[in-house]
């Protein structure tokens, strides 16, 4: 469109450099042949010469004109074609930076898959290993809130049944007995799940078992409480008597350099009301035989435990409510 432009120009030019010589030229002849010049002018012999070579040098310095015109032309030709080259080459340059770029994020999304992937291998090998606490925590956790059979390493007694009732985040496994399930009283004990291993094989009623390597610490009493969530209203509320000077029956268990008690005292005023008292912290109230009853279910339970009866006695009971206790 340039080129076309620079013709354009250029034919004009030409055009009316023509035309405007020739149309001097013919007002000057029609001035001359039409007025008094014509006698003078046809009697001398230059006129006729610059009548004929005017023409011709009038053209020849037209022709000369638009010859540096074309130059002219020319040369804003040359330097369009220039421009047009600059241009093709930089669109060419332009589409070689895009192909490059095209090429980069290719390669940066290769490179970031890459590196979520590293990052990925990178946290599983830093990932640490459960330890056997955490890995017996998981497994007890399904379990919560149900009963459990439980033993004790290193004792040949029967199973207990607690209830599974808590397990806080540092895997401390807190293990609920109701009363007359293992004792005269309900108690809870707690264990580190790093000392315990869980089968999840089904025991009667139980649907896993537990060995226990070794509680912490002795069992906390709850009196009569008979639910968990009653624990606390039930150790306020824990019976109790104004007690007879000396025990009516008392007995001392041991085993290695632990040793354990039971005591039964009656009312002191002689009615047929009893408490039992355990070393344990376990109190329990009630009439002779309800009494007896659960101090031989404690005795029973000292006996599974490997606990040894060293020593016992009875003493006097008032208003003849005996004591059915062997």
């Amino acid at each position: 469109m340039a080129n076309e432009t620079v013709n354009s120009a250029n034919s004009g030019i030409t055009t009316r450099g023509f035309i405007i010589g020739l149309a001097v030229i013919l007002f000057g002849l029609s001035l001359a042949f039409h007025t008094a010049l014509k006698g003078w002018l046809c009697e001398n012999a230059w006129f006729h010469t610059a009548l004929i070579d005017g023409p011709a040098v009038a053209l020849a310095i037209i022709a000369w004109r638009e010859l540096d015109h074309s130059g002219q032309a020319n040369e804003e030709r040359r330097k369009l074609n220039l421009k047009v080259s600059e241009l093709t080459e930089q669109a060419n340059r332009a589409n070689e930076y895009r192909a490059e770029r095209n090429e980069l994020e290719k390669q940066n999304v290769t490179l970031r898959g890459e590196l979520a992937a590293s990052t990925q291998q990178i946290a599983d090998n830093l990932k640490r290993p459960p330890t056997r606490a955490e890995r017996n925590a998981a497994t007890l956790r399904k379990y919560m809130r149900r009963m459990a059979s439980v033993t004790q390493q290193g004792q040949a007694n029967a199973a207990i049944v607690y209830e599974i009732v808590d397990l806080n985040e540092d895997n401390i496994l807190t293990l609920f007995s109701t009363p007359g399930s293992n004792a005269t009283g309900a108690y809870y004990n707690r264990v580190d799940c790093e000392d315990l291993t869980v089968d999840e094989m089904p025991h009667g009623s139980c649907p896993v078992r537990v060995n226990v390597v070794g509680y912490q610490g002795q069992a906390t009493p709850l009196g009569q409480c008979p639910r968990w969530e009653d624990r606390y209203g039930a150790v306020a509320a824990a019976p109790s008597i104004e007690k007879a000077s000396g025990a009516a029956w008392s007995a001392s268990y041991v085993r290695a350099a632990e040793t354990r008690t039971l005591g039964i005292f009656q009312a002191n005023d002689g009615s047929n009301r009893f408490q039992l008292e355990s070393s344990q912290g376990l109190v329990f109230v009630g009439d002779n035989v309800q009494v007896s009853k659960n101090f031989m279910l404690a005795h029973i339970e000292y006996l599974a435990e490997n606990f040894t009866r060293s020593t016992s006695g009875t003493g006097a009971t008032q208003g003849g409510h005996r004591l059915y206790i062997c």
